[in-house]
C-alpha cells in the first residue's frame, strides 16, 4: 500500500507540544481586547498581532506607509493589510474571518482567527493515535435535473463527476478507500451526499464544483477552496455588510481541521497548475454545515470564462487538477496522523 510523494510545505511548519500550545492559547487570551463589529455587531475579541507574533518565534515588520505588514520566521510568511480580510499565508490567498486593525498604535488580530485559521496551520492538529485517514467521500456537485452551469457546449454536472472518477482512481492508486456521493447522472440531495459520507465513515469529505460568474464579471477566473465559517463570523460569499450567524452548525466541530485541508488542497492547485489563486474561503453551503467530518468544497476554475471554460472540459486540465487535489489531500493524511 503506498501513499504517494506529498506536496512540500515552504519549508517545515514547527511542531508545537499541546501543552506549549495550550501556552500560547492561554496567552493570546489573556491579551485579548474587546472590539466592536461593524453594524453593532458583538463584542469580539482581539489580539495584539505583534504580541502573538513573538509568541510565536515570529518577526513583524511593517511596510513605508504602515498599511503592509509581515510575520516571517524560517518556515512561514504570513502578509495582512490593515483593515482587509485578505492575507497571504506562505504566499497562498487566505481569507480572513475579520479585518485586521489598529487599535491606538498597535495592530490586533481577531482571535477567531488564531484559534480557527492561523494555529492550525502552525500547529496541526492530529487524529486520535491510530485513526488514520483512510476513507475519502468525493461529491460530484449537481447531477440529474440539476445542471449546475451550462453553456450550449457543457454542463457543469458532467464534469465534476469526470473529475470525480479521476480523483477516485488517483487516490485509489495511493492506497486510499474512495465513496462517490453519486457515480452516475443522478441527483443527490445535499443532505443525502453528507449521510452517504457518514454511512461510509469516511474521514473527509471533498465536493468538486466548477465556478461561474456574472454580473459583468464575466471575465473571472481561477480557483477557490471553501471551508466552513465558524460561528459568530461572515462567509465570504456573503455582503460585507452582512453579520455572521452565531449558530455553532454540526460541522464547526472540524474547524481546524476544515482550514488545514483547505489550505493545504489550495496551496497544491495554485502551486502545480497555471492558475489564478482566489485564496481558501468560507461559506455555509448545506454539505460544509452538515459534514461530521473535515469537510472542504473544490471551486475548479471558471466555466464561465471563455478561455478558462474551455481548459476545464479537457483531459488535460481535468487529470492535472485531480492530481492536485490529491496531493493535498495526502499532504493532510501526513500531517493529521500520529505515527
Amino acid at each position: 500500500m503506498r501513499f504517494g510523494r506529498p506536496s512540500s510545505w515552504l519549508g517545515r511548519p514547527p511542531r508545537f507540544t499541546p501543552p506549549l500550545l495550550m501556552l500560547l492559547m492561554a496567552c493570546a487570551c489573556l491579551g485579548a481586547t474587546r472590539h466592536a463589529g461593524n453594524g453593532g455587531d458583538a463584542a469580539r475579541a482581539f489580539v495584539d498581532l505583534a504580541d502573538w507574533a513573538r509568541t510565536n518565534s515570529l518577526q513583524m515588520t511593517r511596510d513605508s506607509k504602515g498599511r503592509d505588514l509581515m510575520l516571517t520566521n524560517r518556515s512561514w510568511r504570513i502578509a495582512f493589510t490593515l483593515n482587509s480580510r485578505q492575507a497571504q499565508i506562505n504566499d497562498i490567498m487566505t481569507w480572513l474571518s475579520f479585518p485586521v486593525v489598529t487599535r491606538g498604535t498597535n495592530v490586533s488580530i481577531a482571535l477567531l482567527d488564531l484559534r480557527t485559521l492561523l494555529h492550525p496551520l502552525l500547529s496541526p492538529p492530529r487524529n486520535e493515535k491510530s485513526k488514520n485517514v483512510n476513507m475519502v467521500a468525493i461529491d460530484p456537485g449537481h447531477g440529474g435535473r440539476d445542471n449546475g452551469y451550462e453553456t450550449a457546449r457543457w454542463q457543469e454536472k458532467h464534469h465534476t463527476l469526470l473529475l470525480a472518477r479521476r480523483l477516485r482512481t488517483l487516490l485509489q492508486e495511493a492506497g486510499l478507500k474512495v465513496v462517490l456521493t453519486r457515480s452516475n447522472d443522478t441527483y443527490v440531495d445535499l443532505a443525502e451526499r453528507v449521510a452517504i459520507a457518514r454511512r461510509q465513515h469516511a474521514d473527509i469529505f471533498v465536493s468538486l464544483h466548477y465556478n461561474s460568474a456574472g454580473n459583468g464579471r464575466a471575465k473571472a477566473k481561477g480557483v477557490e477552496c471553501y471551508c466552513l465559517t465558524p460561528a459568530g463570523a461572515v462567509s465570504t460569499n456573503v455582503r460585507p455588510d452582512e453579520t455572521g450567524s452565531t449558530k455553532t452548525c454540526r460541522g464547526n466541530a472540524q474547524n481546524s481541521k476544515n482550514a488545514l485541508l483547505a489550505h493545504l488542497i489550495q496551496k497544491a492547485t495554485v502551486t502545480s497548475l497555471d492558475v489564478e489563486d482566489r485564496g481558501v474561503r468560507r461559506a455555509r453551503f448545506a454539505v460544509l454545515r452538515d459534514a461530521t467530518m473535515p469537510a472542504v468544497l473544490v471551486e475548479g476554475g471558471f466555466m464561465s470564462a471563455p478561455d478558462e471554460g474551455r481548459q476545464l472540459v479537457g483531459a488535460e486540465r481535468r487529470r492535472d487538477l485531480a492530481q492536485a487535489i490529491t496531493d493535498g489531500i495526502l499532504d493532510y493524511k501526513r500531517l493529521v496522523e500520529r505515527r
